[in-house]
């Protein structure tokens, strides 16, 4: 509630607690639904709160490595290096490691 008992509406939120809400999104509402809702909310999925853990095991095991490197680029490069949980499966080469510990360089990680 706002001041003197007014309703607030969820796009006055801070960005950063909109973020924390939107991790129990799935991955597919996160990327494609949450951005298109307003610019608020958009803002807040494009923060790094949004992709701290990034697991993309199960779609990973059905997409095409060229598919799979590209979204894991886009998703790491949303955590803005606070990436903490990384599941995915299939990967082809170590290049997607390399490019993860550089963005996330000084934070704990798990691989």
């Amino acid at each position: 509630m706002g001041e003197a008992g007014e309703l607030r509406s969820w796009d006055e939120l801070i960005p950063d607690a909109l973020g924390v809400i939107f991790t129990n999104l799935s991955l597919k509402e996160r990327v494609t639904v949450i951005p298109r809702v307003c610019k608020s909310w958009c803002k807040a999925v494009s923060g790094p709160n949004c992709w701290q853990e990034i697991d993309i095991e199960e779609w990973s095991n059905y997409c095409q490595p060229d598919k799979l490197d590209q979204m894991l680029h886009m998703l790491i490069s949303k955590s803005c290096g606070s990436l903490r949980k990384l599941c995915v499966s299939g990967l082809q080469t170590e290049t997607i490691f390399h490019f993860s510990f550089a963005e996330n360089a000084g934070s704990p990680s798990e691989f």
